[in-house]
């Protein structure tokens, strides 16, 4: 695979990263204060998110990501450029771990090692 191609996944792993980031900012600051999803009341609901900026951030960033996907998948083919995404699963609990004080336990970093050595092979492949 191309460095520059590798390097696109990489910058689309971590826009989706940062907008799982935000929307975890957002529910913290649900459940830290008076508001309160109740998705029977969806309306109720928007009015509410609407009054907190790390929602609107993590639409602008999953947009961004939307878009720069479609553009990836017009250089790299989906069986390519789609395991990259697991990478994901990956970095967001590492970054849980310092942001919100998180903890992860073995099962999780036996886990995250066989998906980043899949996604090498893959990647080699290519």
């Amino acid at each position: 695979m191309k460095t520059v191609y590798f390097l696109y996944l990489l910058f689309f792993v971590f826009l989706m990263c940062m907008g799982q980031i935000l929307f975890k900012k957002t529910a913290l600051i649900l459940s830290q204060s008076y508001y309160s999803i109740n998705i029977s009341k969806v309306f109720e609901a928007l009015l509410i998110l609407i009054k907190i900026p790390y929602f609107f951030l993590a639409l602008i960033v999953y947009a961004s990501a939307t878009l720069f996907w479609l553009f990836i998948l017009q250089k790299i083919p989906l069986s390519i450029a789609y395991p990259f995404t697991a990478l994901a699963m990956v970095i967001i609990p590492i970054l849980s771990i310092f942001l919100f004080q998180e903890k992860l336990s073995l099962n999780y970093w036996i886990g995250a090692s066989l998906i980043v050595i899949g996604i090498f092979i893959i990647s080699v492949k290519a």
